[in-house]
């Protein structure tokens, strides 16, 4: 590195050991645009993380590059703290060269707003990454992802745009990104653009907790002791597509998905609506059947769709399929009013979230949901849907992530609230439940 403080080719050799796929990716991200390590508990992803950053500062002056989480509670507690301390052991090794020097200018650390400024001009970026519109206006070299598994795809596809500085050219590199994360579902961004869609740009390197020989001596035990078949397989094997914390377990694409879209079975329709302003607004159309079936022939499913254009796609859904009702998201009041106002049978769902997927998982038990294969974003949706964590991002919480949810509420909504009104008798008028099972 050279700094201005006669260092110039001092060479930083780190005393403490990588494992074979940890150097593997530290090389990755000086040869593709975007490396994927893929690791499971115990791997070092977030140390690998932080190695990435240093190393591209430290050898490239003037480099701007961003570290992020979900939020500012993980990057504070994890990536931050890591950061800081492996700091300290180069300035250590500098120390034992002969040189004192302290490779931080000036440090931030507030909430909300999290910087590193190196002494030869380098600069680190701390930035949660619940909202891709917190990332515009930048410009960097490099940007890493810490468990980018809980983070929406926005946010990546606006990374993608932020790098295009030209500050590791002086060494021969090109802007990267470095993503370090738990294996997730099949249906997941991350696996589409890493490996179901992969180019010569994207690199990915798996490893699993059985690579790492540093762990102490019965780590591995206790944890096979400890968690079920399906937490193993993904956060020990580092497998793909077997996800801890997944809502519908008992849905099974092979069992429930299929060609329903002329089933000649169903006695009349309902549809269930989740609207959203940026996020997609989806329309579920679902055939119901003499023996309670919900068979879930159509799908809409599109972004940035206004309340007008969505209430224009229910009018003509409602005269193909002649609605018996249409529930949609309670605090969706415009689209609601549009829909009354044009004499649709709609009304507000009933938002009671952990009644709603309990009455949903129960349908997927006893195999009265089946779905049609053209409806792809439901299918996608429901193997993903999955129960988030505390603010340390540790303990799982009985509560959905927001995140790739749309159709998935759509759902509940539709068979949550589904209501059918008897005739009035002398006793007055009552409801009955359809899905009382």
């Amino acid at each position: 590195m050279d700094g201005g403080q006669n260092t110039t080719n001092v060479i930083l050799e780190p005393s403490w050991s990588f494992l074979p796929k940890q150097i593997e990716t530290l090389e990755s991200v000086k040869k593709y645009k975007f490396t994927l390590y893929s690791g499971a508990v115990g791997a070092g992803k977030t140390l690998l993380l932080v190695h990435a950053a240093i190393e591209a500062c430290l050898n490239n002056p003037g480099c701007k590059g961003m570290l992020g989480s979900l939020t500012y509670t993980q990057l504070t507690n994890v990536v931050f703290t890591v950061f800081k301390e492996e700091i300290v052991k180069y300035e250590d090794l500098l120390k034992e060269s002969g040189y004192d020097i302290k490779l931080i200018k000036r440090m931030i650390e507030s909430t909300g707003k999290m910087k590193v400024e190196f002494f030869n001009g380098s600069i680190v970026y701390f930035l949660a990454c619940d909202d891709e519109m917190k990332l515009r206006g930048y410009t960097l070299d490099f940007f890493g992802l810490d468990e980018p598994i809980d983070i929406d795809e926005a946010v990546f596809t606006q990374l993608v745009a932020r790098v295009r500085g030209k500050n590791l050219s002086q060494t021969g590199r090109k802007p990267f990104g470095i993503l370090t994360t738990n294996p997730g579902a099949e249906t997941h961004w991350i696996y589409r653009r890493f490996f179901h869609d992969a180019t010569t740009e994207y690199k990915t390197i798996q490893t699993t907790t059985y690579d790492n020989i540093f762990l102490p001596n019965g780590y591995i035990k206790a944890m096979e002791d400890a968690y079920d078949e399906d937490w193993i397989r993904r956060f020990l094997n580092g497998h793909w597509g077997a996800y801890e914390g997944q809502i519908y377990k008992n849905f099974n694409p092979e069992k429930h998905v299929g060609d329903f879209i002329d089933y000649q079975n169903i006695k009349y329709y309902i549809a269930g609506v989740d609207w959203g302003v940026r996020n997609p607004s989806c329309i579920l159309t679902i055939g119901v059947t003499d023996k309670k079936e919900a068979i879930v022939v159509d799908e809409y499913y599109k972004p940035d769709r206004t309340s007008k254009q969505v209430c224009d796609e229910l009018e003509r859904l409602h005269k193909k399929y002649k609605f018996k009702k249409i529930f949609i998201d309670p605090s969706a009041l415009d689209l609601i009013t549009q829909c009354t106002q044009r004499h649709l049978p709609a009304e507000k769902a009933d938002n009671h979230v952990e009644p709603g997927i309990g009455k949903v998982k129960s349908m997927f038990e006893k195999s009265l949901i089946y779905i049609d294969r053209h409806c792809r974003n439901l299918t996608r949706e429901l193997q993903a849907y999955r129960y988030a964590k505390d603010k340390l991002g540790e303990n799982p919480v009985e509560k959905p992530v927001k995140l790739d949810d749309h159709s998935c509420d759509a759902l509940r909504y539709a068979l949550f609230t589904f209501r059918a009104w008897n005739s009035k008798g002398r006793f007055g008028a009552f409801k009955r439940t359809y899905w009382e099972l």
